[in-house]
């Protein structure tokens, strides 16, 4: 019987070696009330070392762990010990015996306490994964180049786009023939197009690099579905369909939420775009509706309806019709607002009957919350005329933007250059400032910063073609009270010259 059990013990030996040797794993045993550590010869030979050259001490795995990473670490062994988790686990880098550093899947559990329940064996493994790491590292590189470039292009392409259509916009006001004004709309209309084609590409690279940042912030929900309602209903009326809206009772007495209002236009808008675009009789219809912590959207169209509902959220894919062909664009809004939706913890689905219609329903979080306290305008820009300066070293951009506000009853400058900014936003009195934020030698980002330091009073609003979150909220930070994102129609050029948030 003895000799039955030491066998059966070997032969376990022997097969736990054998899976360590095939799974690559170090081995390590510490004791957390001595302090003492046994490493197997594989817990050493990832580090370079043989296993004679290391101390069987705790310090030998705590001295070699990056310095960054070591707080890390001990938490998640404190956070097992205190038994908040089941098991340890972290990944952290450590240094090889050539200097460079590895990255190490370490795992352990206690598997023996004493009598007073203390850890007395914590035991666990060390795996390599530098190679897995290191990939990741790069293909989060190659995201992060590839959303740069795309946002580099997107700038360089949105700078001559708002030459264009802010001149066309400016053309519209003018004496003009039938002919020509059916003309001015099908240009305006496809540098629309484009715009959306291009902010479409970088949203869906941001989401795609899981660099998209999300707000949370108390937004009206009514006042969000009415500005979609507003946004759509023009183009709903030309195809002769009705578009209207339906809100729960409850949704109305707690209109009040918290999230990122920007990101959930963008999905109820992505949907009901699509809706009127492939219904041609009928009509679409908007629903919002509290259920709980979350806020339940659908829409509702009497479309062509949709065969494959999985297809149609596939990046560059659209139903295989003859009128999806028909329609433009690139096949990323439903990837787009399948994405936005995972990334906002919310659920996305769709049933669809060819050619009946189709209901597309989002379910997003959106706490109830208090309403945001008035933001009040201040005396001196409550006037009808304002004193306005634009820097901006784009003589497109100024005659543009000087036009726009001329026509709207206001006094504009224009300057070239950040420096004469400073010194004219300094030595007069002006209700508005206007700083592009791409001006050589000093651009609007630093103009700003020394206009705040110097107390100037009025308000600073950034304007360029760079229309990240990022370049958003750091403007914001700097001091700007607002942004102006190029191309802008009329109507985004005033709202900026009020001090009050939108409505939503």
């Amino acid at each position: 019987m003895w000799r039955r059990d030491d066998e059966s013990t070997e032969s376990q030996r022997e097969r736990l070696e054998l899976v360590l040797e095939g799974t690559r794993l170090g081995m390590w045993d510490w004791n957390p009330q001595t302090n003492e550590v046994v490493f197997d010869e594989r817990w050493a030979q990832m580090l370079g070392y043989r296993l004679d050259e290391i101390e069987f001490t705790l310090e030998s795995w705590s001295s070699r762990v990056h310095p960054e990473d070591l707080d890390a670490c001990l938490a998640d062994i404190q956070a097992h010990v205190e038994g908040r988790t089941d098991f340890y686990e972290n990944i952290h880098r450590m240094r090889h015996k050539d200097g460079r550093w590895i990255d190490i899947l370490d795992r352990g559990r206690i598997v023996a306490r004493d009598d007073g329940g203390r850890p007395i064996r914590f035991t666990g493994t060390h795996t390599d994964i530098s190679a897995q790491c290191q990939a990741e590292r790069r293909a989060r590189e190659l995201a992060r180049s590839r959303t740069q470039f795309l946002a580099r292009m997107s700038h360089e392409i949105r700078t001559p786009l708002h030459g264009m259509l802010g001149v066309a916009q400016l053309l519209e006001s003018t004496g003009l023939t039938a002919e020509q004004r059916r003309l001015l709309k099908i240009l305006m209309e496809s540098g629309d197009t484009l715009l959306v084609l291009i902010g479409d590409i970088l949203d869906f690279a941001r989401v795609d690099e899981g660099a998209l940042q999300l707000a949370a912030e108390p937004f009206d929900v009514h006042a969000l579905v009415t500005s979609v309602i507003d946004l759509f209903t023009p183009r709903a009326h030309q195809k002769g369909l009705i578009f209207t809206q339906a809100i729960d009772l409850d949704l109305e007495l707690r209109r009040h939420a918290l999230g990122d209002a920007h990101r959930i236009r963008q999905v109820l808008s992505n949907i009901v775009s699509n809706a009127i675009k492939f219904t041609a009789d009928g009509g679409v219809k908007l629903v919002a509706a509290r259920e709980g912590d979350q806020i339940r959207f659908e829409v509702i169209d009497t479309g062509s309806g949709i065969k494959d509902t999985e297809r149609i959220f596939q990046a560059y894919e659209q139903e295989d019709t003859s009128e999806a062909r028909r329609q433009s664009g690139a096949g990323l809004g439903l990837a787009i607002v399948r994405r936005l939706v995972e990334r906002m913890d919310g659920e996305l689905g769709v049933e669809s009957r060819p050619g009946v219609g189709s209901r597309f329903w989002v379910q997003i979080p959106a706490p109830v919350c208090a309403a945001p306290p008035a933001v009040d305008t201040p005396a001196s820009l409550r006037r009808a005329r304002m004193r306005v300066l634009v820097a901006d070293d784009n003589p497109i951009n100024q005659l543009v933007i000087q036009t726009m506000l001329a026509n709207a009853g206001h006094h504009c400058e224009t300057v070239d250059t950040g420096a004469q900014a400073l010194e004219a936003a300094l030595s007069e009195s002006f209700d508005c400032v206007f700083l592009d934020l791409h001006m050589p030698e000093l651009g609007g980002e630093e103009v700003a910063l020394r206009l705040r330091d110097r107390g100037f009073p009025g308000r600073l609003v950034a304007a360029s073609a760079d229309a990240m979150h990022e370049t958003r909220a750091r403007c914001r930070a700097i001091g700007f009270d607002d942004f102006l994102a190029k191309p802008f129609s009329l109507s985004d050029l005033l709202d900026r010259l009020q001090a009050r948030e939108s409505a939503a």
